[in-house]
């Protein structure tokens, strides 16, 4: 009896025990954004059998340094954390989770390249730094203004000149850089796009408001309002439907990044255009890409230096497919393990398209 109980042991999977993983929301409850990535997460973490607890970085570069350094100091450390690297403090991040042994994962591709080239790519300078989930946020600056240019050919048909676009960034971080730059690259493959002037809101809905006011006595005909997040597309929409703009709503499109309930809600409503999304699933793809690795899957490469998912683009005619997502979601529905390697053995490539997301919650 006690021979046949050995061998039950030893059939068993290397890894049994219950992943411990930290993730660092790099914000502060009550972001949109960042809410919608931690409760995607945890769903993710809950349909995979893994421990997670949440903690904030309330916004700011310090302060997330200073919760990897409380968190590596604790008795009992976790097997994974998961987290966005800041400019001026990733070098000592990563140094300081690598010489402590835990291997982490990286958030968004959102570093300024200087610093970027002095972290290089996973596993290469920092062994413990298994991989990134990151998207192209320089196409999804194109993807945001080549969407606007065609809403605005179809709103404004009468134009025979360039349309003028506003843009708005969000503050000097890669992130908000990368997503200008693929506006600006646009410019040069747009004949009928000139960009008036860029100026940075620093992500707040209520700072992009007063600065529409400031745009709006400055120029006289403006056709596109770029804005690189939701919220400060909002802000843009709060100060046209304010009564003190000399724009009208009908006059000109407005887009933005994130997907946010009420950005989905006013494009359905035609109060903004557009939205560029999906990227709030990125904690929970690198939630299900650990219990792979964990369970033995090689889904992490060394030198890995490619894409992890896309963005995709709601307008208003693809709005209706996508109001799952603008109300409250039943993350109960999804299950995760479908997106899982490890549980699909006869399948190479993940598939993180939101479609499948969607199928689940509708």
């Amino acid at each position: 009896m006690k021979v046949i109980f050995i061998i039950f042991l030893l059939s068993l999977p290397l890894h049994v025990s219950a992943i411990d993983v930290v993730l660092i929301n790099p914000s502060v409850p009550g972001t949109p954004f960042w809410d919608r990535v931690t409760v995607a997460a945890k769903r993710a973490a809950q349909s995979l059998g893994i421990n997670l607890t949440v903690i904030y970085g309330k916004d700011n570069r310090i302060y997330n340094y200073n919760a990897l350094k409380a968190l590596v100091a604790q008795k009992n450390k976790p097997d994974y954390v998961i987290f966005s690297p800041f400019d001026g403090t990733a070098q000592s991040s990563f140094t300081l989770l690598n010489s402590k042994k835990i291997s982490f994962v990286t958030l968004e591709r959102t570093l300024h390249e200087a610093e970027q080239t002095i972290i290089g790519l996973p596993q290469e300078i920092y062994s413990y730094w298994l991989g990134e989930i990151f998207h192209d946020n320089v196409q999804v600056g194109r993807l945001l203004t080549t969407t606007l240019i065609d809403l605005a050919n179809e709103k404004l048909p009468q134009k025979n000149r360039k349309f003028n676009a506003i843009g708005i960034s969000g503050s000097f971080s890669g992130e908000s850089a990368d997503r200008t730059k693929g506006l600006l690259d646009s410019t040069k493959n747009q004949e009928n796009l000139q960009v008036l002037q860029i100026i940075s809101a620093g992500w707040s809905r209520e700072k992009t408001r007063s600065i529409f006011f400031q745009f709006n006595e400055r120029y006289s005909n403006i056709d596109i309002i770029w804005a690189a997040s939701d919220g400060m597309a909002l802000g843009v929409m709060d100060a046209i439907l304010s009564g003190h703009s000399k724009i009208i709503r009908e006059s000109v499109v407005i887009g933005g990044v994130d997907w946010t309930p009420e950005a989905i809600r006013m494009i359905q409503e035609k109060q903004i255009d557009a939205s560029v999304g999906g990227h709030f699933m990125q904690a929970a793809w690198a939630l299900v890409k650990i219990y792979d690795h964990h369970h033995g899957i090689e889904v992490f490469k060394k030198s890995a230096d490619n894409y992890s998912y896309d963005l995709e683009v709601i307008t208003a005619k693809n709005v209706e497919q996508y109001m799952p997502i603008s109300k409250h979601i039943d993350w109960s529905r999804v299950d995760f393990k479908r997106f899982s390697l490890f549980n699909h053995k006869n399948v190479t490539d993940y598939d993180f398209s939101f479609e499948r997301i969607i199928e689940q919650i509708k």
